[in-house]
């Protein structure tokens, strides 16, 4: 399982398209690119898509038609929702630890950190020895102890 930071915003856009709001929106993937570009990685995109958020966003708005892109943004800024809030850390708990498992979501096997953020539990390759560590959700290969990306450069 490749736990990146990076991912295709238009590919996660393809993944949840079957998500309960996904129609009521003027373009899907925008919403993903949205997410991206505000530094919510793959698993956090993904569990936003597919939570009841995208409903009160539609839900809230006062004009007719479908839903933007824009619409998100302004829910997001009025409610405060960021990368790692609790609210987000909940949904991706939820997504990928049970309750959409049924749709396709893998079961990550998540625990929270100290911070009640999401992470991964993994052995270090290089040094196998030390044990098992957490490493959040969303962490760049290359900064993760776990992959052998870290540890050949």
């Amino acid at each position: 399982m490749n736990y990146s930071y990076k991912f295709d915003p238009k590919e996660v856009a393809v993944k949840t398209a079957d998500a309960y709001s996904a129609d009521r929106y003027n373009s899907w993937t925008a919403c993903a690119l949205l997410l991206a570009r505000r530094g919510f990685n793959r698993w956090e995109a993904e569990a936003i898509l597919r939570s009841k958020i995208m409903r009160w966003v539609d839900g809230q708005r006062l004009k007719a038609g479908k839903v933007t892109s824009g619409d998100l943004a302004d829910y997001l800024d009025q409610y405060k929702v960021v990368p790692h809030c609790a609210e987000v850390n909940e949904l991706v708990m939820g997504t990928f630890s049970g309750d959409y498992l049924d749709l396709g979501c893998p079961d990550l096997h998540l625990e929270l950190n100290d911070k009640g953020v999401p992470c991964h539990r993994g052995t270090m390759p290089g040094n196998p020895g030390a044990g098992s560590v957490l490493v959040e959700l969303g962490t760049s290969a290359c900064c993760d102890p776990t992959t052998e990306q870290y540890w050949s450069m």
